[in-house]
């Protein structure tokens, strides 16, 4: 491999790149990753293969390495730096389409949910968008649920019992969520999920704790971006014990879209 420019790496010149990219460039992080390659074009180079930004894709999001999320990162510009780089989280998101895009028929979800810095579930899920004018999907709420009503997620959280209030504080402190939506038509991605809880209560119609994440999204209209999170009882049937304690079970993950009033917004509103 021919080291190009090293006016600004002479430090790494007299370093084999196997040695770079192996021992020293795998440790760096995205954004720290992303500024040591502007130090000289010989480091960029090194800096820009692809196995580097899959790899920090793969370790932030596992749910990356399911095949359909696989494949529609392979069509992106810069593969999985192009990914990576849409998808690092930000606390507010701009979404705007240029006149020459073609339509979104499809948007995969990319989902990983973790308590306390471990896993407890991940999934990806497609999405058609492309149903006509008379569609659902224009013509109802946009919204997206992972989890089938009768279906619940066993985890390893236990409600120990007594203070209720405490547990609550600390599943809103506990519970990480990213939610990285994917365009494979336009080649975009966007993590829309605040990654830490802006809320958490009990929904006392069902019993469950609900964990609210979201983010702001501008472009034609302000509009929040809301994932809603809800644990409960092992038995479906059955609320936790707030004296007893108990396993408690992942009942749904979804996502929905307001206004700035509230409202849901319909499909037709949001692509």
């Amino acid at each position: 491999m021919a080291h190009g420019d090293y006016s600004n790496g002479d430090s790494f010149s007299t370093l084999h790149p196997d040695i770079i990219q192996t021992q020293i460039l795998t440790r760096l992080d995205g954004p720290t990753l992303t500024s040591t390659a502007s130090t000289s074009s010989y480091i960029h180079t090194l800096c820009t293969e692809q196995k580097l930004w899959q790899e920090l894709s793969t370790a932030a999001w596992p749910s990356v390495n399911d095949p359909r999320v696989v494949k529609a990162i392979s069509s992106f510009p810069s593969g999985y730096r192009s990914f990576f780089a849409d998808s690092y989280p930000f606390s507010e998101h701009t979404w705007h389409s240029e006149k020459d895009d073609p339509p979104t028929t499809g948007l995969i979800s990319a989902v990983d949910l973790y308590y306390r810095g471990e896993l407890i579930y991940s999934k990806v899920q497609e999405m058609e968008t492309e149903s006509g004018k008379g569609g659902w999907f224009l013509s109802t709420p946009f919204r997206v649920d992972l989890i089938d009503p009768k279906e619940s997620v066993e985890t390893r959280i236990r409600y120990p019992g007594g203070d209720y209030e405490a547990w609550v504080r600390d599943m809103e402190e506990s519970m990480k969520l990213n939610w990285i939506l994917i365009d494979p038509v336009k080649k975009r991605a966007a993590n829309i999920s605040s990654r830490d809880a802006v809320s958490a209560k009990r929904n006392w119609l069902t019993g469950d704790l609900e964990i609210r994440f979201s983010t702001v999204v501008t472009g034609k209209r302000a509009a929040e971006v809301a994932m809603v999170l809800s644990c409960g009882s092992a038995e479906t049937w059955k609320e936790v014990d707030e004296e007893v304690g108990g396993e408690v079970h992942v009942r749904e993950v979804r996502l929905g879209i307001e206004d700035i009033e509230g409202k849901c917004l319909k499909g037709r509103r949001v692509w």
